[in-house]
């Protein structure tokens, strides 16, 4: 809707547009103004006026897929309408910001197409590319637009890739494969190969299966696939091959003197990077380049020379490979041959076979020279010596024992004869019969002065072995006689006639046949030609001889039983069976119950067999076996009895011994009838026979320490352990101890019970190992050399060696003395000799084990030690010693070196430097420690007793009737002392006081002499200083006590923490003290009483101690204040409780039966005490100190009542009893 401002008086002529719309609005507005009356245009002025509308969504031609060909021109054209004003269209490609350029036509209004063209030239990489078109005019909001996109699709030209490799490399001989790669749009479907523009293949890989060196070349792969333009691409076949080494001629003759040129042509690819000349049998001679040149040649150049071309392949996918090509001429000088050779030099030939003798010269000659044999020549070659034969090479087809002499040979050509070469030919003959043994021969038993003979010949000499049953025989059975005789039958033929006698001091008279000369009997020649051998079967005739083991059988009711008869006899035997005393023979009965079978075996054994079906009782008895031939006639009785117990065996006997086991055999006896029968050996050591002076030595007494006893290290000197054999006979016993005897013997065990023993028998075991000396000195001024072994049953030598030789490769070393160490037993040994002739090679001055060990793998460790001793040292001697067996010089143990220096003194010889100045050490520290342990505890000591005596100041007369209790801690036995006093009420009314609680003892689990030894120990740190004081201390107190009414006990105290500990009265007015047991986790505790004067017996009843506490110490130690008590106690008549423990592994230590007197606290809480009750008394018979003293070392553990101070002028007399009775101690605890 349009409005006029007009107000021309002002000069306003304005034109107002409301609801402005584009076909109304849009375009040109001009405003005239007019001169009024002629209307004369005064004033004009033109406006534009644009309604803004947004455009519409472009349009892409040719669409959002536009097809291209690569190179021709490509149009994209957008466009858009309905805008206004016209929008600005822009062109993009995707990924870009950068706008492209593109020709532009605007519409010019609303209803006109606004468009941008952007032209393209297509190629490959533009192939899926997209191209993206914007749109924008002032009607859309700021920072909106229009976009649409166009994708090409672009068809290229084929792109062709050829390989695997350009050039391809490929050895001859190999696959080469070419490969062709296409890339087109759209596809190819075949390509082509062509080599120099022939036609090759169609496929895109083309494979030459075995390439040769006329393949190499261009190789060219051309793809189309209908765009007008065809891709191709070349690739280069390389093939590489060896060097090839052509020479003009095989053959150069030349004279001698010339100058000799030879040309060696080579083609090889890759080129060669070397060529040289070689010659046959000359390793020395090489010669650089094509041309080889010889100067002046002369008869030994000639030979076969050889040109050597090398060149380095690298083909494909392959490493590098070093390719070689060669070619030979021969070089033919002009000479005559030179001295002959006939191979073999020393030709032996068996009579009967061939021979080929050759013959050879050198330098050989040429032209080629013939070769003329001859045979036993005397003295130079004639014109009238006969030729044998010519040629090279002269064959005996057969020799025989003519053709053996000398042979000659030498080389003729037409410039000379060479010299002539001979040889011996030895003809060996193998042994030949002359006389045979008979095939089969039978003789009877009892025959005499039986033989047979042997005769044949050979070359050279045969050896004689007789063999019998594949067993040769030897004389020392006596019971043969060999006696062979040779006789020289010419041309080194020897005839051996052997004669085998049958006599000898194991036969009857010493020349009666035996049955047991059955068999087969071979004469056998042999010698290094072959061996023959002639066999004759003998027979002996003779009566029927028992062989079966046993004269009894065993089986039981309603078992079938086997009766065997096992006899040896020819001819054949008969068997017959009786039973008992019918005469009657046994036949096989109808019912089944007899049944008899005969076999035969080899070696003319037959075994009868009586079998008896459902056994009974009645038939049980002697059968007896009759066995007949034409000889003679036996009869045996065999026992058919019931099962039973096994027969001890006999015979028993050593096998083999070695270090670790032996392995016995034994005659089984009868084994009772059953199978199971198993055989157990008995055995134990025994002293050494060698050494039975030395107890140490014999049974367990002693066991080296490099020894560790696997078998019977727990088993006593006499007892007898049992090894099980089962049925093995021979039967191996491992493990035994090295070096031991040992007694064995053996006995049968089955289900119906055991047999006796069998008869003993003696072995001692083998030595595996033998210790190096534990240190070797040598003093070079006394010439003193000084040896510890350790102890040893073993009979030892000791090979004391210098070194002699150090510069040498490998030094030399001299055995200067032996020694004979006798055994030791349980000790070491010391021994000194004096050795004057050491040499002084050499100077050593730190002591080194070392040498070669018995075990495998250890003998080099030992010879480099000593090797690098060797090298190391300087001037001055070297020694090293090994101990050996005196029974076996070569049976050694390792090297110990020698420590250059004084030596050792016996006595602490057994100790090595380091080890005494690690003791001097220690010893010093200890002895610091106890300074600095004694200081401390008269600190702590002094320190309570002030405190004491300034609690016993302020303690009024009430604490006193209150029943206050005091507790001093002993720290260093961990014990509480109580002192309580007692009860008023209780004592006026006479009744006994309850007992304080006993606490059982828990499990011991020390060795037997833990408390004696604690013992000792205890004492020994109670100094006799501490003990006066601690005297004159409890003197103190009890006059302080007896001030106050109250009594108070206190412990000695120790070095360790120390605590004081206090607790309200007991209700029954009782304080109990409890110590601990020695060597237990689980505390027990001994009663002591607190009150003097009360030695009523207790009751069972214990009271449970609620809140109070107890303080216990280690009842294991006892001190010599604890041995003063003791005696004074019983001075006084005090009690001494001695715990019992209930069985442990203590319990074989604590022995009451020596002390019927002692009555013990049993864990079930008992009324015991220490003292025997004397008829009509209440009081307890005291204990002598030497009782007491005695308990007290058996058991290891006591607790004293507490006693005054001991009084000044007994101190001396009581310290003299303590020493002794500390002496006594460790006495007994030694033994």
């Amino acid at each position: 809707m349009w409005k006029l401002d007009f107000r021309p008086g002002r000069g306003l002529y304005d034109l107002q547009i409301k609801n402005t719309s584009y076909n109304r609005d849009n375009g040109r507005f001009e405003c005239r103004i007019k001169a009024k009356g002629t209307g004369a245009d005064v004033h004009q002025e033109f406006y534009n006026v644009t309604v803004l509308t947004a455009p519409h969504p472009p349009m892409v031609t040719p669409g959002n897929i536009a097809v291209a060909t690569e190179e021709k021109p490509l149009e994209l054209t957008c466009s858009s309408i309905g805008g206004s004003p016209d929008p600005t269209i822009t062109w993009f490609r995707e990924g870009s910001k950068v706008p492209l350029q593109s020709y532009a036509l605007k519409g010019g209004s609303k209803n006109h197409y606004t468009n941008a063209t952007l032209q393209i030239l297509p190629r490959r990489a533009d192939d899926g590319a997209k191209y993206i078109c914007v749109v924008w005019n002032r009607a859309m909001p700021e920072g909106h637009t229009l976009e649409t996109s166009v994708t090409l699709n672009v068809n290229y030209y084929p792109r062709v890739d050829v390989g695997p490799q350009n050039p391809l490399r490929i050895e001859r001989d190999h696959i080469a494969k070419l490969d062709c790669r296409v890339d087109a749009k759209p596809m190819v479907s075949n390509v082509r190969w062509s080599r120099n523009g022939q036609y090759v293949s169609a496929t895109p890989s083309h494979t030459i299966y075995r390439v040769s060196r006329h393949h190499a070349g261009k190789y060219t792969c051309s793809a189309d696939n209908g765009l007008g333009k065809t891709g191709e691409k070349d690739i280069i076949l390389d093939v590489l091959y060896a060097p090839i080494v052509t020479i003009e001629s095989k053959t150069h003759e030349a004279e001698e003197g010339e100058t000799v040129l030879v040309r060696c042509n080579v083609t090889a690819n890759p080129p060669p990077i070397a060529i040289e000349w070689l010659k046959e049998g000359a390793p020395d001679f090489r010669y650089a380049g094509e041309l080889l040149t010889l100067v002046s040649v002369r008869a030994e150049h000639a030979g076969n020379y050889i040109c050597r071309s090398v060149n380095l392949m690298q083909p494909f996918n392959s490493k590098r490979i070093e390719g070689v090509g060669n070619s030979t001429v021969a070089l033919l000088v002009r000479h005559r041959p030179g001295q002959a050779y006939i191979t073999p030099n020393k030709p032996v030939v068996h009579v009967g076979n061939g021979v080929t003798l050759s013959c050879s010269a050198n330098p050989p000659g040429w032209p080629v020279p013939q070769y003329r044999w001859f045979r036993d020549m005397d003295g130079e070659l004639s014109n009238t010596q006969k030729i044998l034969a010519q040629g090279p090479q002269y064959s005996i087809p057969k020799a025989h024992l003519g053709s053996e002499g000398r042979y000659h040979c030498h080389a003729v050509n037409e410039l000379g004869i060479g010299k002539m070469a001979t040889i011996v030919l030895e003809v060996h003959q193998p042994p030949q019969f002359l006389a045979k043994l008979q095939q089969h021969m039978t003789r009877r038993v009892g025959d005499v002065d039986y033989a047979v003979t042997c005769s044949a010949k050979a070359k050279p000499t045969p050896h004689i072995r007789w063999i019998k049953d594949g067993t040769e025989i030897l004389p020392a059975r006596k019971l043969y006689e060999i006696r062979t005789t040779p006789t020289d039958a010419g041309g080194g033929v020897v005839t051996v006639q052997s004669i085998l006698r049958f006599r000898g001091k194991a036969r009857p008279n010493g020349n009666q046949l035996l049955p047991g000369d059955r068999g087969l009997f071979t004469c056998l020649y042999e010698n290094d030609v072959n061996s023959a051998n002639s066999s004759m079967h003998l027979r002996i005739e003779h009566e029927p001889i028992v062989l079966h083991q046993y004269n009894k059988v065993a089986y039981d009711v309603r078992e079938s039983a086997e009766v065997v008869c096992k006899v040896q006899a020819y001819p054949k035997p008969e068997f017959q069976w009786q039973f008992g005393s019918n005469p009657s023979p046994l036949t096989m009965s109808s019912d089944g119950h007899y049944e008899i079978s005969t076999r035969m075996e080899s070696n003319d054994i037959y075994t009868s067999i009586l079998r008896i079906a459902h056994l009974q009782h009645s038939d049980y008895g002697e059968y007896t076996c009759r066995a007949v031939n034409p000889l003679d006639t036996i009869r045996t009785q065999i026992r058919l009895q019931p099962k039973g117990a096994p027969e001890k065996p006999n015979a028993l006997k050593v096998l083999e011994v070695a270090h670790n086991y032996a392995v016995l055999s034994w005659q089984p006896g009868f084994n009772g009838g059953l199978m199971s029968t198993k055989y157990l050996v008995s055995y134990r050591r025994v002293a050494t026979p060698r050494e039975q002076l030395l107890s140490e030595c014999s049974g367990n007494a002693y066991t080296p320490s490099y020894q560790v006893s696997s078998s019977s290290a727990q088993v006593g000197a006499h007892e007898w352990i049992e090894f099980n054999c089962f049925r093995e006979n021979p039967c191996k016993l491992a493990p035994l101890d090295q070096h031991q005897s040992y007694m064995f013997k053996v006995y049968a065990l089955n289900a119906k019970g055991t047999s006796g023993y069998s008869n003993e028998v003696l072995a001692t075991t083998k030595v595996s190992k033998i210790p190096p000396p534990l240190h070797v000195s040598y003093d070079p001024n006394s010439h003193v050399l000084g040896i510890n072994v350790a102890a040893t049953c073993l009979s030892l030598i000791a090979v004391v060696e210098s070194l002699v030789a150090r510069d040498a490769t490998v030094p030399m070393w001299e055995i200067v003395e032996t020694l004979t160490l006798p055994p030791s037993g349980s000790e070491t040994t010391f021994k000194e000799a004096v050795i004057n002739h050491i040499a002084r090679t050499a100077h050593y001055t730190t002591a080194t084990t070392s040498g070669r060990s018995l075990g495998p793998g250890s003998g080099q460790l030992g010879e480099d030690r000593t090797m690098a001793l060797a090298e190391t040292a300087g001037p001055g001697p070297v020694v090293r010693v090994k101990l050996c067996l005196l029974a076996n010089h070569e049976h050694c143990g390792a090297y110990a070196n020698a420590e250059i220096g004084k030596s050792y003194m016996p006595h602490s010889s057994s100790l090595t430097t380091s080890a005494l100045v690690a003791i001097i050490i220690a010893g010093l520290f200890f002895v610091l420690l106890l300074g600095l342990l004694y200081a401390f505890c008269r600190c702590r000591r002094t320190h309570a007793a002030k405190k004491l005596a300034a609690a016993a100041a302020t303690t009024t007369p009430n604490a006193a009737s209150q029943g206050a209790k005091e507790y001093d801690a002993d720290a260093s036995r961990g014990s509480l002392a109580v002192a309580a006093t007692g009860d008023p009420q209780q004592s006026q009314s006479g009744l006994p006081p309850p007992p304080p609680p006993y606490y059982p003892t828990g499990s011991l689990d020390s060795k037997q002499l833990d408390g004696g030894m604690e013992l000792t120990l205890t004492a020994l740190h109670d100094p006799d200083e501490q003990l006066n004081m601690q005297q004159g201390e409890m003197h103190t107190q009890q006059q302080q006590q007896q001030q106050q009414q109250q009594q108070q006990y206190q412990t000695q105290p120790k070095c360790q923490a120390q605590a004081l500990y206090q607790q309200q009265p007991h209700p029954n007015g009782y304080g109990y003290h409890v110590t601990s047991a020695i060597g237990i986790d689980g505390d027990s505790y001994q009663v002591l009483p607190t009150a003097a004067g009360q030695h009523g017996e207790w009751s069972n009843n214990v009271t449970a101690s609620g809140s109070q506490e107890n303080n216990y110490s280690n009842a294991r130690d006892l001190s010599q204040e604890a041995l003063w008590r003791l005696q004074l106690a019983a001075a006084q008549s005090q009690q001494i409780y001695v715990e019992q423990r209930p069985p442990s592994a203590f319990s074989g230590l604590v022995d009451y039966a020596g002390y019927p007197h002692i009555n013990t606290v049993t864990s079930s809480l008992s009324q015991q005490s220490f003292g025997q009750q004397q008829p009509g008394t209440s009081q307890q018979q005291p204990l002598a100190p030497h009782e007491m003293l005695q308990a007290a070392q058996r058991y290891g553990t006591l607790r004293k009542s507490k006693q005054p101070p001991l009084p000044p002028q007994r101190k001396d007399q009581q310290q003299q009893q303590q020493q002794q009775q500390l002496a006594d101690i460790i006495q007994d605890l030694a033994n």
